[in-house]
């Protein structure tokens, strides 16, 4: 059977929709409720490129499926005139009767257009459901006042209004009591993963480290997606989606100038330049950067834009955008790039420094000199977020059955849960599967709750989502009298403690409170595939590393732990592994010291700064017999790591130098004892 254009574009925009499943469910209930809901506008909005229009259509379906007419108006294309607009509305319920569209008499008042169009309106409403849908409303203008004022009061209540723009609606739409409770707001965020899965897997793409790939370069932005998706082979049966047919960065590229087409005028787009070099920004650091003041009318401009959000702490644009606009930046004008960099480090130093002498906390700060760090791996687990609508809250009786019903849940779920994230600065990716087993075996091995709460009120603490149901538990225990004997018992923990010497077992023994020295004995979240669970894992280490204390923890032996242990500066405590999670392979023990005087030295390796007066020094946990000198320095400390069995990548992560350096040395090593294989050379190195 023929089909019109329309008809195929329409199947394809079908074919292709993919998630939003809250937004739609959300605008069928309201639908096919209308009798029952007092709300009768939804006003969706995001960014440029994230779907706005797509979900229109998606919407246009749903209203045809259940027997209502959607009148789509797209303020881009709209005269700005209320008699030109009702003269469209008019026309447009003409020809969705089948009928001859009413011929235009000549010039008409106002007045007499807008009562002719309101009367149709909701004569046709009487008979049928109507959903009225603006596209692009931020494009409105003067009309704005003419719909919230004069049409959109008077329209029948069997009309549904969808009012999708850049902005959420404001002003009288936000502060008149009567409009905010008959207005929902429906922001669109970025697809997810399962999402991105399902719509290339429609184009042919299902291999999982291409779809890998293409999610962590567009982090689920629809248009990108969009742009970088090759003719499917259904389509084009003369050519397949290859890797090839995908260019990613070229692809964002076209949507910079959508998302630019916002900033009007040099002044603002030396701001929005400036606000990409940074994760947070507020009006002061931005004058510290452009080495000029902001004015506040300026910075008002900046913080409206659609791509802009407020935080805790400031505002940020978002991620895909901020990345996009900084990438051209640094390629465009290399200089003014690195010249704003080198302020925003010498920023964010000031505020370490200031909040370690006052004792204030510094996980703001040390988050943005984290994603300037030589770590790769840190800089993946940074990449997006730093601020959770997560909470923790200590375990107490309040709330202990609730914790238990998260580690019973927890323990029923089998599946294999992967980790995904990449480091915008150099493209690397790192993918990790873990094992039901391996992922369930700390909370398998975790004392039991009670014990814990007994022996210290400060031991776990609660991970809440924003629904305020329990997402995840931490066990951070401190090391003390009344602990002491039940983690020298337990397994994992004994190992460690056993290895301790005398005198530093009485000194714990002895220690009357919590002090200086703690055991990570789990950290586990719902979701560890989900970036903000992981932030909130890092909060939470981060905030007892910082306080300056003696961390102890003994993950399961699997490289996303020994990678992320390694990445944050522990170091391998020799001679203690255990067997007890169970397998082949020996679990390590981790230690890091910030106490004292260590803790600078800690943030200034972590940054990748020298310590005032000194010289970073990364020492192996293996020190290399004297039989070795003929390596140099810096071949000693790939040695001692080599030997212990590290991967090329997380040596790289230990000693803060590139993989393409590791395989350098390794090469070298291999060069100089005349061997093969790393085999052979790890066998060399350990002999006495």
């Amino acid at each position: 059977m023929a089909q019109t254009i329309g008809e195929r574009f329409g199947r394809f925009m079908e074919k292709d929709f993919v998630g939003r499943s809250f937004e739609t469910a959300f605008f069928e209930r309201c639908l096919t409720r209308l009798n029952e809901t007092v709300e009768r506008i939804l006003n969706v909005y995001g960014t440029a490129g994230i779907g706005k229009t797509l979900l229109l259509s998606r919407y246009a379906a749903i209203a045809e499926r259940h027997g209502a007419l959607q009148i789509t108006v797209d303020a881009r294309y709209t005269a700005p005139k209320p008699e030109s607009f009702c003269r469209e509305m008019i026309g447009r319920l003409a020809e969705s009767e089948r009928a001859e569209p009413e011929r235009d008499p000549g010039p008409r008042t106002e007045t007499d257009a807008g009562e002719r169009c309101i009367a149709l309106l909701n004569e046709r409403a009487g008979r049928q459901r109507i959903v009225l849908a603006f596209d692009s409303y931020e494009e409105m203008g003067d009309l704005d006042y003419w719909l919230r004022t004069m049409l959109l009061p008077r329209l029948h209540a069997n009309i549904l209004v969808v009012v999708a723009g850049r902005h959420p609606l404001e002003g009288p739409w936000k502060h008149l009591p009567a409009w905010k409770r008959l207005v929902v707001r429906l922001p669109l965020a970025e697809l997810s993963y399962e999402d991105i899965r399902e719509y290339l897997g429609k184009w042919g793409i299902a291999d999982e480290a291409k779809v890998d790939t293409i999610w962590l370069k567009t982090l689920g932005h629809p248009l990108a997606l969009s742009l970088l998706t090759p003719v499917s082979a259904e389509e084009r049966p003369d050519r397949s989606p290859s890797s090839d047919s995908l260019s990613i960065d070229e692809s964002l590229e076209q949507l910079l100038d959508d998302w630019m087409r916002e900033v009007r005028g040099e002044e603002l787009k030396t701001l929005v330049y400036a606000a990409s070099t940074v994760f947070t920004f507020q009006q002061e650091l931005l004058g510290e950067l452009t080495e000029k003041t902001v004015p506040d009318d300026l910075f008002e401009e900046l913080i409206g834009l659609s791509f802009v959000a407020a935080s805790e702490g400031g505002w940020h644009i978002h991620e895909l955008v901020r990345e996009t606009i900084r990438r051209s930046f640094r390629k465009r004008r290399p200089n003014t790039f690195a010249s704003y960099e080198a302020r925003a480090m010498r920023y964010y130093r000031g505020l370490v420094e200031r909040g370690l002498a006052s004792g204030e906390s510094i996980l703001r700060p040390l988050a943005e000199l984290l994603h300037r760090s030589g770590n790769p791996v840190l800089r993946a687990h940074y990449r997006q977020v730093w601020e959770t609508n997560h909470f923790t809250e200590p375990l107490d009786e309040f709330n202990r059955e609730e914790a238990k019903a998260y580690v019973r849940r927890r323990l029923q779920m089998n599946e294999t849960r992967k980790v995904r994230c990449s480091d915008p600065l150099s493209g690397r990716m790192f993918r990790f599967a873990l094992p039901s087993a391996v992922d369930r075996s700390r909370l398998e091995l975790l004392p039991p709750l009670d014990e814990l709460c007994r022996a210290s009120p400060d031991a776990v603490r609660l991970l809440r989502g924003r629904d305020g149901r329990v997402v995840g538990l931490f066990a951070i225990v401190p090391v003390y009298a009344r602990t002491f004997g039940l983690l020298a018992e337990a397994k994992v923990s004994r190992a460690y403690f056993a290895a301790l010497p005398e005198a530093e077992k009485r000194r714990l023994q002895a220690a009357e409170a919590p002090a200086d020295t703690w055991y990570v004995y789990a950290m586990d979240v719902e979701d560890l595939g989900e970036e903000t669970y992981r932030a909130d894992s890092l909060h939470a280490v981060f905030e007892r590393l910082l306080s300056g204390c003696l961390l102890i923890e003994s993950p399961p032996p699997h490289d996303y732990y020994r990678l992320a242990k390694l990445s944050l500066g522990f170091d391998v405590f020799p001679g203690v592994e255990h067997a007890d999670y169970g397998g082949d392979d020996p679990a390590p023990t981790y230690v890091l010291d910030t106490r004292q005087h260590r803790l600078y030295d800690y943030i200034c390796r972590l940054t990748g700064e020298k310590a005032a007066g000194s010289e970073r020094v990364s020492t192996p946990p293996m020190p290399m017999p004297e039989k070795h000198g003929g390596l140099t320095e810096r071949e000693r400390e790939v040695a001692g790591l080599l030997a212990q069995g590290y991967t090329n990548a997380e040596i790289a992560s230990s000693l803060f130098i590139s993989e393409a350096a590791v395989k350098k040395h390794v090469n070298s090593m291999l060069s100089k004892y005349g061997l093969k294989n790393r085999t052979q050379l790890a066998a060399a190195l350990l002999e006495a």
